[in-house]
């Protein structure tokens, strides 16, 4: 805590996970701060500007000053400058290339800095794959887990799924993770081969879009769908396990 009047605001700016118009999930609140902020924090600085054009029709693009987190480089910032401006009144946003700031996201670096320089973060609303798939699911929301991105390799990654089979089944806890698009049908089937027929596994695909699919199943009915035909390939995909009784 502190005093951080005159300092500028670290705003975190939810974007679109999907191609959806910007008013079907933007607050008027956070368009008309896109209308006003000079600085932010970015991923990529070229989907960024898009992302803004489409956003506030009329905005002068060439105005805006973006910072790169440089994920060569361990996800760095210029920290400095950014802080400096801050320190000098001056607001920055930061954003993700989807989703939330911060959340399975690098921006949380930035976040961090500000609070340890005293200055005042404000998250705003907006979508959250993690969340919305969570709410979706009908599984147990006080307890959950995040994993991100499952291990390579395969030992390891057998190791962390039989894992969350038992923190599942035995704690009643959500596991949550994600895998890259063109590799969902191979994962479905790994968790049908692996895990337990009595598990059930809930997969979120394209969520906010026209084309959202939210199934929920027990692992022994996957297997029967994906020998049907039901096919994920390159969807955006967010996957859940749990006990399906909480």
């Amino acid at each position: 805590m502190g005093n951080n009047e005159g300092l500028g605001k670290l705003y975190l700016i939810p974007i679109e996970l999907g191609n959806v118009e910007v008013e079907q999930y933007q607050p008027q609140r956070t368009l008309e701060l896109l209308g006003r902020l000079r600085y932010y924090v970015v991923e990529n600085a070229r989907t960024a500007r898009r992302y803004l054009s489409r956003s506030v029709p009329g905005l002068d693009i060439s105005s805006l000053t973006l910072y790169e987190l440089d994920k060569h480089q361990g996800y760095s910032y210029p920290r400095e400058k950014v802080m400096e401006l801050l320190r000098q009144g001056e607001d920055v946003g930061v954003m993700s290339e989807a989703g939330c700031p911060g959340v399975a996201d690098p921006g949380h670096r930035v976040v961090v800095d500000c609070h340890r320089a005293g200055m005042r973060v404000v998250p705003l609303v907006g979508p959250s794959s993690i969340l919305l798939s969570l709410m979706a699911s009908g599984f147990n929301g006080q307890y959950f887990t995040f994993y991100g991105y499952l291990p390579h390799d395969r030992a390891s990654r057998r190791q962390q799924l039989l894992e969350c089979q038992r923190r599942a089944l035995d704690k009643g806890e959500t596991q949550i993770f994600i895998e890259a698009p063109y590799r969902n049908d191979q994962l479905i089937r790994e968790l049908c081969d692996l895990l337990s027929p009595a598990l059930y596994l809930s997969v979120a695909v394209d969520l906010t879009t026209s084309e959202e699919e939210i199934t929920t199943l027990p692992l022994s009915l996957w297997s029967k769908h994906l020998k049907g035909g039901l096919s994920y390939h390159k969807r955006p995909a967010i996957f859940l396990l749990g006990r399906g009784d909480d």
